[in-house]
């Protein structure tokens, strides 16, 4: 009986981390979190007599179901290339375990203060919150899917974003999503009848907050000027075909169809990667100048070369193609855009996602781009959105936030979804406006609030004239930053070391 215990523990928080993963975009079934979380936990607590090599294997095994069943599709971006098709059963593997290392660890942290007690909820959710900020720095950063996107289907419940960002709120929902833990203890009507009572309250108090603040009227149009943001659903192999880029070129000039807004003041957004090479662009110079006027700019993704280098950058033209500025994309997607210690796999033939074979470079800094009549935005390239706390380095003005995609590489799957909800998270920590523009994905226009203005989704060629919103004051988040999630580390450490120090007395 042992034996089948030892053996069916691991398996079950298998299972468990992939029942979770539901809790995730698209699917939003945030129920399941208050109930797999406690359920893990009790598992856990079961086990508090096992090694810590059984603690971490326990863990381990959750973490990798999560991950597994909430990034199987980024195997997909395999499919481009005949010569990395044979890499996904090793994709399926390495990316999940690699993540699920930080959840065995934390069970393996947390061992000696395993009880059926609220002090192991503070404790645990206070190592995985740390552990789940980590995450999103080390070995060049990967914060996908924490557990407070579960969130993302009720605008008014992260609202709260804009004070404590989102590490700060998946802490606090890990704490939430732990509480029926206590009901493993000695169950009855009255306990079970408080605890749900403290999860309604904190919930209901979170939801009214919400709804003050999207109720407040604080929010001004930028006059006399609009963004056409484009999705032209390019095929991205038919781009490696002769002529492949130039056709593309003249599809998104007649999607972005400019005579029809001769007269207007407009930004142009076409996505990321339009042109293999920057150096190309001047040959459209004639291309450009007669069918764009003097009152248009236009906003592309391209390849840039410099020496032997060459970067993943955002371009700013005038009507006659000119570039006019530019900015380089700073935080790379491994093996995607980069190969970790390269010089190594290229002797095994390992290549990037992307097509070619070398690395990309990174650039050194992100600065505000301002257009001719006075309007900055901050660039933003791909997945630099999902990194909370990280969009602003420099701290400088800006009005807006505009971030262009290719999602194509993912095949339509939940990952697209999953990365404009990322997007929508960042427009309300950072209070400004985001428009984001993907060849293949999810393109819209997302308010300062959070709330999706317009969207184009996945299969439309398509294109939305939106106008742009800004917040009449910063947010507090954007102002502090993670350093609100550092203040409620801090005090939740006291608060353990103070009871633990008590109960030791």
């Amino acid at each position: 009986m042992g034996i089948f215990l030892s053996f069916s523990k691991p398996i079950i928080s298998f299972f468990l981390g992939v029942i979770i993963s539901f809790s995730l975009p698209p699917y939003n079934f945030t129920f399941l979190s208050f109930l797999v979380m406690p359920f893990f936990l009790y598992l856990l607590f079961l086990s508090r007599q096992q090694s810590s090599k059984f603690i971490f294997f326990i863990g381990f095994l959750f973490g990798y179901g999560y991950f597994l069943s909430s990034l199987y599709w980024i195997s997909h971006s395999l499919n481009f290339d005949d010569n990395l098709k044979i890499l996904k059963p090793l994709v399926l593997i390495f990316i999940p375990s690699v993540l699920a290392l930080f959840y065995g660890i934390t069970c393996v942290v947390v061992k000696k203060f395993i009880s059926n007690s609220f002090y192991f909820i503070l404790v645990f959710s206070t190592v995985l919150g740390s552990i789940e900020f980590l995450r999103g720095f080390l070995f060049t950063g990967f914060p996908w899917n924490l557990f407070v996107y579960t969130w993302s289907w009720s605008l008014e419940s992260i609202q709260i974003l804009s004070l404590v960002g989102t590490y700060s709120l998946n802490f606090l929902s890990l704490i939430i999503f732990c509480f029926p833990f206590l009901l493993f203890n000695k169950p009855s009507y009255k306990k079970f009848f408080f605890i749900n009572s403290c999860i309604f309250l904190i919930l209901f108090s979170n939801y009214c907050f919400g709804i003050y603040s999207l109720k407040k009227n604080n929010l001004a149009k930028i006059p006399d000027f609009k963004i056409v943001l484009l999705q032209p659903n390019q095929n991205i192999e038919d781009l490696q075909k002769d002529n492949g880029y130039s056709l593309y070129v003249d599809k998104l000039i007649n999607l972005s169809d400019p005579k029809k807004h001769k007269e207007q003041n407009i930004l142009f957004v076409w996505p990321e990667g339009v042109f293999f090479n920057s150096s190309e662009i001047v040959q459209y110079s004639d291309l450009f100048s007669n069918n764009f006027s003097s009152n248009h700019a236009i906003v592309l993704g391209a390849t840039k070369y410099e020496g032997d280098s060459f970067y993943n950058s955002l371009l700013l033209l005038n009507n006659s193609a000119k570039v006019i500025s530019s900015y380089d994309k700073i935080k790379l997607v491994p093996f995607g855009e980069f190969v970790p210690f390269h010089d190594f796999f290229e002797k095994i033939n390992l290549k990037k996602i992307t097509f070619g074979y070398g690395s990309f470079s990174n650039g050194k800094i992100r600065k505000p781009i301002r257009l001719s009549n006075g309007i900055n935005f901050l660039p933003l390239i791909c997945y630099e959105v999902i990194f909370s706390g990280m969009i602003n380095l420099e701290k400088e003005n800006y009005d807006f936030i505009l971030n262009i995609s290719e999602d194509g590489w993912f095949n339509k799957s939940i990952g697209t979804i999953q990365h404009f909800v990322h997007s929508q998270f960042r427009a309300i920590e950072e209070g400004k406006h985001i428009i984001r523009t993907t060849n293949q994905g999810i393109s819209g226009s997302i308010m300062p609030n959070g709330y999706v203005d317009k969207s184009i989704n996945f299969d439309e060629i398509s294109k939305v004239i939106v106008d742009i919103y800004k917040k009449n004051e910063k947010t507090f988040f954007s102002i502090y930053l993670n350093k609100v999630f550092y203040l409620l580390i801090f005090l939740s450490s006291v608060v353990l070391v103070f009871f633990r120090k008590k109960k030791y007395e």
